[in-house]
């Protein structure tokens, strides 16, 4: 009888704490994109010398207490830093991780800004010349983030990831495949979240083919119906044999950016013509509850 008793009360706190986590996810709101957008900290750290070597504009989300923290840098996408990625560094600084977010762009004089959403033009203006700053760039970017974040006090050294989305999760990857060139300290990055890294634009690239493994976890989130995915490059990149855990997750009837608030709209790319964007709650929701878990296991 008391190990029933046992059991009962066990499953009365999972529930209670799925419950409560999924209620946190339904409380993301555009007011908590404004809230986001004003809570990061504006900073500057030294560039990568194996880059550009400029100084890179950063910001920075640190969470309650002395610490020391794991530490995420976060990358953004070929539309600069969204108020929905920033949401996402507040939320996971607010779990206890330091998240440093780098900005490509306002470094290089791009675009610097934070607040609009993917209707400014200005953004749609460096989405469609996005390679003005090269993955190449972006990954040595990361790695400048690392060195940054390992250089803190209040930072657990051997407990650094990553997080990035559409090109920035695109970057992350390539870190991981050319990581062994990096020589990073304390091991290197330990994971990396990347929503949506545009994987059937990468993986017949040279530059993916002729670089390294990957032996870190790894956990992708994709929308299956966004025309710049397909589950075939997805399946190819699990069957590579890479010692590294990568877990795989793409949505039905999702789109790009369904964790973004907004409804169904298209975009244009000359390179790759139209494609659909809009908010999916319920992938949404289910990626809060794999990145909490992921983050929890291996960087918590």
């Amino acid at each position: 009888m008391p190990i029933k008793i046992h059991l009962l009360k066990f499953s009365i706190i999972f529930l209670f704490l799925i419950t409560h986590t999924i209620n946190d996810a339904l409380a993301v709101s555009f007011g908590a994109y404004d809230e986001a957008v004003s809570a990061g900290k504006k900073i500057t750290i030294e560039g990568a010398t194996q880059g550009d070597g400029e100084k890179l504009d950063a910001l920075l989300f640190a969470p309650p207490g002395p610490g020391p923290h794991p530490a995420i840098v976060a990358l953004h996408g070929a539309g600069g830093i969204f108020p929905y990625q920033l949401w996402w560094a507040r939320e996971l600084s607010k779990k206890g991780n330091t998240v440093l977010f780098i900005d490509h762009y306002c470094t290089r004089g791009h675009l610097c800004e934070h607040a609009t959403d993917d209707s400014d033009s200005n953004r749609g203006d460096i989405m469609r010349d996005w390679q003005q700053v090269s993955p190449r760039q972006r990954a040595m970017d990361a790695a400048a983030g690392y060195i940054w974040l390992s250089k803190q006090n209040n930072i657990k050294k051997d407990k650094i990831g990553m997080i990035g989305w559409s090109w920035g999760a695109s970057a992350a990857l390539f870190v991981h495949k050319v990581s062994r060139r990096l020589s990073l300290p304390n091991g290197g990055f330990k994971a990396t979240i990347a929503f949506y890294p545009n994987m059937k634009y990468v993986i017949d690239k040279p530059q993916w083919k002729r670089t390294g493994p990957i032996e870190q976890p790894i956990l992708i989130l994709y929308g299956k119906d966004d025309f710049l995915e397909s589950d075939e490059a997805y399946d190819a990149l699990k069957s590579s044999g890479f010692p590294g855990p990568i877990k795989v997750l793409g949505f039905e009837n999702a789109y790009r950016k369904f964790d973004e608030l907004g409804p169904y709209r298209e975009k244009y790319h000359p390179a790759i013509g139209r494609f659909p964007k809009a908010f999916n709650k319920k992938a949404f929701e289910q990626s809060v509850l794999e990145v909490n878990n992921f983050l929890d296991q291996y960087l918590n």
